[in-house]
């Protein structure tokens, strides 16, 4: 960083310290009231290692929606996406949001295949265990615990770097290691359902604030709207011109950076989704009937975060950037700080002042914690159940797994912190890290999706692919930026080409070795029922509660827990007829195997939507909607005010649909809290009246 950048005045140090440690501190403590709420008035037991890492696998539809984009809402893409808009035009921000869009979708198709295939999983590493044995699940260890601490680094080094300097410079230690602190206190109490809780909380308000900052800016004297944007950026006051943009423009969608940008992040993204455990978490714990409609509700919503901020705040900072309330001026930004995301902060202290940037402080802060509170929860799942419970203590207990679990969150927080600082001082920015990483995380992608979705990939495909697919990607990543910049260097191998082939050849020649060298073994068929053998963890207060229970005659507890089910945190109760026809058990099973029926059948449409809606995804936000705009044209005002106009009503729309529709959803939950609370509240007043 030049020393010029540190002379810029944004907010002071305590407002960064106010962030990290009494935010940080504030959700832990709302976190533990609410668990606790939870665990008094609807029987979640905090004790069980299916409710703390899957959260019972009853998370409905609203909820799961939230998650899945609070998962995606990741903390570099505030501030990436300015810096894309500002480097390489207005379609950065369009093809940031589609590669979002199909990774979502993605998942989807994976999380619903998993539910089918292997119903009582855990984690992604427990399917690679039991179709293709030790060694291949040992491989794939080192690829996932890899991918989620680059995952958690890659968000920790640029909202760190950016805490640091909207914080009067804010000690970059301190920024880093502070991060994870609220997270750890929270993650190792509440488990997913914590994290569930925290995701839906961090994108309302997340989303408030970019509804503002988007609005304000648009609105603002400096700016004077939509039309008035598009005039400045027309008139290009700065004289800078886009190498690879039909006539240099910033409003063009023939936009060589933008596409390259686009798919190197699509890239990286996908070993990000697929390689990261976490991901297949959330799937695992969403209810059948939420699972699809949860992540496709997600998939559209996505696009709220980086196509309105990049439009709008993007080219606000184009536009701004020479003039005199620009923070930096009378000299324009460095690499570094266009690198490493300061573009955003810049802008938005010139156009909505100091306090604005308290707003963004926030958001960066919340979008970060969601990221590593989810990577907590995946590697510390990993270290219960696929080293220890495999390698170390193959009977281990639900307590022994909660327990190493509670470590493994504390172990993997600080260890990303520790290990971002070091990628700091060693010289890394956000946006060379983003453009790296996709070498190291996606040769397992293809093999790990087809060990869910093909059955003839054999072991030795699913082994060797990645392996091979690791070592050409670095070697095209290398020789290319050799061969563009005649050195090998930070600098080189931060370009766009060498990493565009590196990422390329990473990720797909794994795919193209494991077909050939499965379809070699024509005998070869997988039996999808070995998965079954997958099981569920019952906590032992529940195993002393079962055995009671079937000594007992009594059938109204057994009629309590057999009588629930729980979509988008509604418990509803069943008819109290059940619980005469319990007491017959030819009748029970009946009704189970209907039940069992019933949601095969789901799980089977579902699937067929599943695919159905990626592919339709991918053809819409790849194909139809920006390849016509690949051509010698410039937007004309009328088309940029229908984008810019679009972009912000789906912001808006995603503010209902994920922060308004969860509380629609839950609402019986919340009552069922809130009349429990009442009610012992009455009886406590009550006994004191009666004491006096």
């Amino acid at each position: 960083m030049s020393s010029e950048t540190t002379t810029i005045e944004l907010l002071n140090q305590g407002s960064g310290y106010g962030v990290l440690v009494g935010i940080g501190t504030l959700f832990a403590l709302g976190v533990w009231v609410a668990t606790k709420l939870m665990s008094r008035y609807l029987g979640e037991n905090l004790h069980s290692t299916e409710q703390w890492m899957l959260s019972n696998r009853s998370v409905g539809v609203a909820l799961t929606a939230s998650a899945t984009f609070s998962s995606w809402f990741w903390a570099t893409e505030t501030l990436w996406v300015v810096t894309m808009v500002y480097s390489y035009g207005i379609m950065a921000s369009f093809w940031y949001g589609a590669g979002l869009s199909v990774h979502i979708c993605i998942m989807a198709v994976i999380g619903i295949e998993a539910k089918k295939k292997i119903p009582n999983g855990h984690t992604s590493l427990e399917i690679v265990k039991l179709r293709y044995g030790k060694a291949c699940h040992i491989l794939y260890l080192f690829l996932c615990l890899s991918t989620n601490l680059l995952s958690s680094s890659s968000m920790i080094l640029g909202a760190a770097g950016a805490i640091s300097v909207i914080a009067g410079n804010m000690n970059i230690a301190a920024s880093t290691m502070l991060i994870p602190v609220g997270v750890l206190m929270y993650t190792t109490f509440g488990g997913l359902r914590a994290t569930f809780l925290t995701d839906y909380i961090h994108s309302i308000i997340a989303l408030i604030i970019l509804c503002y900052f988007n609005t304000a800016v648009l609105t603002s004297s400096e700016i004077g709207g939509i039309d008035s944007l598009y005039d400045m950026v027309i008139e290009n006051k700065s004289g800078r011109s886009i190498e690879g943009n039909f006539e240099g423009s910033f409003l063009t969608g023939k936009s060589k950076g933008s596409i390259y940008f686009g798919i190197i992040h699509a890239i990286g993204d996908f070993g990000l989704t697929i390689m990261d455990s976490s991901f297949w978490q959330k799937s695992f714990s969403a209810s059948i009937r939420a699972s699809v409609p949860g992540y496709l509700i997600a998939a559209v919503a996505i696009f709220a975060i980086v196509w309105p901020l990049g439009t709008i705040v993007g080219l606000a900072n184009v536009v701004l950037e020479s003039s005199k309330i620009f923070p930096t001026y009378p000299r324009t930004m460095t690499t570094d700080e266009i690198d490493s995301g300061y573009g955003l902060p810049y802008t938005l202290k010139a156009v909505l002042g100091k306090n604005s940037l308290a707003g963004l402080l926030l958001v960066i802060y919340l979008a970060v914690t969601s990221t590593v509170s989810a990577q907590m929860i995946s590697v510390s799942s990993i270290m219960s159940f696929d080293i220890y419970k495999s390698y170390i203590n193959k009977d281990a207990q639900n307590h022994q797994l909660i327990r190493l679990s509670h470590f493994g969150v504390v172990f993997f927080g600080l260890f990303s912190a520790g290990f971002s600082l070091m990628l700091h001082y060693v010289g890394v920015n956000m946006t060379w890290f983003g453009y790296f990483y996709s070498m190291i995380i996606c040769p397992g992608v293809i093999p790990l999706l087809f060990a869910i979705t093909w059955d003839k990939q054999t072991k030795l495909a699913f082994f060797v692919s990645p392996i091979i697919g690791m070592a050409a990607g670095i070697a095209t990543w290398l020789s290319t930026a050799y061969k563009f910049y005649g050195v090998i260097s930070i600098t080189s191998t931060g370009g766009q080409l060498p990493c565009l082939y590196g990422g390329l050849v990473a990720l797909f020649l794994p795919g193209l070795i494991s077909v050939i060298l499965s379809l070699a073994d024509r005998n070869y068929k997988f039996d999808w029922s070995i998965l079954q053998q997958a099981s569920l963890v019952t906590p032992e207060d529940d195993v002393e509660e079962n055995k009671e229970k079937k000594s007992s005659s009594s059938n109204s507890s057994l009629a309590e827990d057999q009588g629930n089910s729980n979509y988008g945190g509604v418990t509803e109760k069943i008819s109290p007829d059940v619980q005469i026809i319990e007491t017959d058990p030819e009748l029970l099973n009946s009704i189970e195997s209907q039940e069992a029926q019933e949601n095969q059948r789901i799980i089977n449409l579902y699937i067929k939507i599943a695919y159905g809606a990626a592919l339709a995804v991918f053809l819409i936000t790849w194909v139809v909607w920006p390849l016509p705009l690949y051509r010698d044209y410039i937007f004309g005002k009328a088309f940029f005010r229908g984008w810019t106009t679009m972009s912000l009503i789906w912001v808006y729309a995603a503010l209902l649909a994920i922060g308004v529709y969860p509380l629609y959803d839950g609402r019986s939950s919340l009552y069922r809290i809130s009349n429990g609370f009442y009610k012992e509240f009455i009886k406590r007043e009550k006994k004191k009246t009666e004491n006096l």
